[in-house]
């Protein structure tokens, strides 16, 4: 095996990308999904910002994933929201964007969309293919082998809306890449750019999300956006 196919293979992971629509949709509401309806716990509301109602994005089903990313193998479902206007995002969960991540599909069921809540023009379902992913230049999690020169390699890696693989930056690593924190996040999924939902995240951007990997920190997520 040559050096350079001995980096590929170091710096190649498994990801389940979501491709929206293009199929006969299901009508399960919990399938994965960009903009239709998300479930929730019976107890649960509508997640708001400031006496607003956040905008739901997407819902994943990740029991139906091809593959799943040890750091989410506890999860079942994932469901996220954000303000309307992007703008400067809070770094953790819970103020102008909220995660909600369910361990069980058990007592999961469709949540009323609140009456004051624009409706996406068009929603769809979703459906998951397991590919390979490589990491960018400035991945904090790229492993270069001593000698090795990898300043002018580029790596194949997926931008899309994935679990797993690697973030595809597009300025630079989140900010959980250079800077420390206590619970000491790491990149778990991205939500891309979507167009046949009118989803753009300013210019063609993306969403990264990242968990808590210390004690007691696994049920907190943060955030990074990042467009061109």
């Amino acid at each position: 095996m040559s050096n350079l196919e001995e980096f590929i293979k170091m710096n190649t992971r498994r990801t389940s990308v979501v491709h929206v629509g293009g199929f006969r949709p299901t009508g399960d509401p919990l399938a994965t999904n960009f903009c239709l309806r998300p479930v929730a716990l019976p107890d649960e509301s509508w997640p708001l910002h400031e006496g607003e109602p956040l905008y739901f994005i997407c819902q994943l089903n990740l029991t139906q994933a091809p593959f799943v990313p040890e750091i989410l193998q506890d999860i079942a479902v994932i469901t996220f929201f954000i303000k309307p206007e992007l703008g400067l995002m809070s770094e953790s969960n819970g103020n102008d964007w909220c995660v909600r991540a369910y361990k069980s599909l058990d007592g999961l069921e469709p949540m009323p969309m609140p009456e004051e809540m624009p409706e996406w023009e068009r929603g769809f379902e979703c459906q998951w293919k397991e590919v390979e992913d490589q990491p960018v230049y400035d991945d904090p999690e790229l492993i270069v082998p001593e000698g090795f020169d990898a300043d002018e390699i580029e790596l194949d890696n997926v931008g899309m809306t994935k679990i797993g693989g690697y973030a595809s930056n597009i300025q630079s690593e989140p900010w959980w890449g250079y800077r420390a924190h206590p619970a000491k996040p790491r990149y778990c999924f991205q939500i891309d750019s979507e167009e046949k939902v009118n989803l753009m995240w300013g210019d063609n951007g993306r969403i990264y999300i990242a968990r808590g990997t210390t004690p007691g920190t696994e049920d907190e997520w943060f955030l990074e956006w990042q467009c061109y």
